[in-house]
């Protein structure tokens, strides 16, 4: 049995994944490789260069103290070269280049201890694309470039953009790596569209998430192997540019998660050696 961890994309609301890693770690259940998208992607390979409670606490204290200017500063130079045609994005990517140098311990994708790959999408085919070497900052860079906000990333002569674009829920990738058993990480559901959400971007990414749902739920039902999504709440309001929550959404990860296992002991290895 080969297992999986697979990160969905969602920007801030992807902190709740911390909390679902700790449960499952308190649990015993250890993954043989890790996939991700979008900011799931900097979950997965963050946790692959050290799969350790220890590291889990490193990733909690990072998303409970990020804040929208770490991740996706606004700059009126550069907003109005996006908005002429004179960019290709609204945000210049080096602060976000900046935070995953300064988080990362590795190099390069092969050097992480657990095995980690990054999906991003080919900015011109919209096919995935999965990184699992080279320089692991520019390939999550890549992974998280949501298209309108932040530029494509070359990476081989290819512009690649946000992997959550062409695989949010990057199952079918994580099973053309050897996965047979996956746990599906997700990140927070915002609440059905009678709930209002005010702002120009929050309004296209809650638009972008409800066409993304849709191709992530083709994915899960193509899935061969066995697959284990982790449940989470639905919220009312919620804005994947609004990075204060972290801690709330990380405590949201774990409680669900425990809950969770707690009804299917069956996946919890000391239970079942016992």
């Amino acid at each position: 049995m080969t297992v999986a961890f697979v990160f969905q994309g969602g920007s801030s609301l992807a902190a709740v994944q911390v909390g679902m890693l700790r449960a499952l770690h308190d649990a015993g259940v250890r993954p043989d490789l890790v996939v991700g998208s979008s900011a799931g992607a900097i979950n997965a390979v963050t946790f692959a260069q050290d799969p350790t409670g220890a590291g889990i606490e490193d990733m909690q204290r990072l998303w409970v103290g990020l804040r929208r200017s770490d991740v996706f500063p606004m700059n009126l130079r550069a907003l109005l070269a996006g908005l002429s045609g004179r960019g290709n994005g609204l945000v210049k990517p080096g602060h976000l280049r900046t935070l995953l140098e300064r988080i990362l311990q590795v190099h390069d994708l092969r050097d992480t201890p657990l095995p980690a790959h990054v999906v991003a999408t080919h900015a011109l085919t919209g096919r995935p694309e999965v990184l699992s070497e080279g320089p692991a900052a520019e390939a999550l860079l890549a992974s998280s470039s949501i298209p309108g906000l932040l530029p494509p990333v070359p990476w081989g002569g290819k512009p690649l953009i946000d992997g959550g674009i062409s695989a949010d829920v990057p199952i079918l990738q994580a099973e053309a790596l050897g996965a047979t058993t996956s746990y599906v990480l997700p990140s927070l559901i915002d609440a059905p569209v009678d709930a209002p959400v005010t702002g120009a971007l929050p309004i296209m990414l809650r638009s972008m998430g409800m066409l993304l749902g849709r191709t992530s739920g083709h994915d899960l039902a193509a899935a061969r192997g066995e697959v284990h999504v982790l449940p989470v709440p639905t919220m009312h309001g919620l804005n994947p540019l609004d990075f204060r929550h972290g801690a709330e959404y990380v405590r949201l990860g774990y409680d669900s998660t425990r809950g969770w296992l707690s009804r299917r002991p069956e996946l919890v290895p000391e239970l079942v050696a016992a």
